[in-house]
């Protein structure tokens, strides 16, 4: 019962910049484009660029990104295929955007912190290194070819700064290079900008409709892609580790359970505002998403504590 507690009392302050988004664009004449373009083009390349930087390596939790991109491209690859198969339109690239990753960043680290202790948030973020590689490598450009052919899909991605500050950051890390505590200040003033312009953005987008536009066929898809497939993925890592491998501790596995398990990411929205890709559709998947994984969360991880899949 802690963990559930535990988990709600964090996941509240999110539904609420939700509901400030909203009031936003609803009453405050808030351009959800404007808001998405913030979150993406100012905060989540300052971010990005400070957590590569600042991220210390430890050779024992080195399998973790790779583990987690591979899924990523798997899942989102299948996905997209498969949907491909089933809609003609730009859909089939909403889906596979959607497909890349979870609110692992807004809605995830504050969840891992919260039952697993702030010492374990270096962990957590290396595994978002891997989301955030794929969220504006593969997602980006399968959201950019919704509208573009693959050349200037391919110039659009290259364009996205978070792809720039992803290796200028890494440099910075293997260099040495020791960036002067302001910078620090300014990248956690960020990061808490990137969060509340990340959750909003679906609140923003959500106002601008007259009414909700719920597209049970796409949340089939997309809810099979992230609350069954990439659990599936975090299950069956964990059990090969445990069985296997035998190279983390068990905390990690818990890490696991809480970035495969987390709802649609909320860039989707920001992306897909980007791109005029469903705009509205996307903003009601998420936030139903956002909503079941207050039941859908807690019930996992109690049932992978019971089976003894994490601590």
């Amino acid at each position: 019962m802690a963990v559930v507690e535990t988990l709600i009392t964090n996941i509240i302050p999110l539904y609420i910049l939700i509901g400030l988004g909203y009031i936003g664009g609803r009453w405050l004449d808030i351009n959800v484009q404007s808001v998405a373009r913030i979150a993406i083009f100012i905060a989540a390349p300052i971010v990005t660029f400070g957590a590569m930087a600042k991220l210390k390596f430890d050779p024992s939790y080195a399998l973790l990104p790779f583990v987690i991109l591979g899924a990523s491209v798997s899942i989102t690859l299948i996905t997209y295929n498969f949907a491909r198969m089933r809609w003609r339109n730009n859909t089939a690239n909403l889906i596979g955007l959607g497909s890349v990753a979870g609110n692992t960043g807004y809605f995830g680290l504050p969840l891992a912190m919260a039952l697993y202790g702030t010492e374990w948030a270096g962990v957590y973020l290396l595994m978002n290194v891997a989301t955030q590689i794929s969220e504006v490598t593969l997602g980006y450009f399968l959201a950019a070819r919704g509208h573009h052919s693959v050349r200037e899909s391919l110039i659009k991605v290259l364009r996205l700064p978070a792809v720039h500050a992803l290796y200028c950051g890494l440099l910075i890390n293997f260099s040495g290079i020791t960036l002067p505590d302001i910078f620090y200040r300014y990248w956690t003033y960020a990061t808490g900008t990137w969060v509340f312009t990340g959750m909003m953005v679906i609140g923003v987008a959500l106002g601008k409709i007259p009414k909700l536009e719920f597209d049970f066929r796409l949340m089939r898809w997309l809810f099979a892609a992230k609350f069954i497939l990439w659990p599936l993925a975090g299950i069956a890592f964990i059990l090969i580790d445990r069985h296997l491998l035998g190279l983390l501790p068990e905390t990690a596995h818990g890490l696991i359970m809480i970035f495969t398990s987390v709802p649609l990411m909320a860039n989707l929205v920001a992306y897909a505002a980007q791109m005029n890709l469903h705009t509205e559709r996307a903003a009601s998947t998420v936030l139903v998403s956002t909503f079941f994984a207050i039941a859908y969360m807690p019930a996992l991880l109690f049932w992978a504590r019971y089976y003894g899949l994490i601590p």
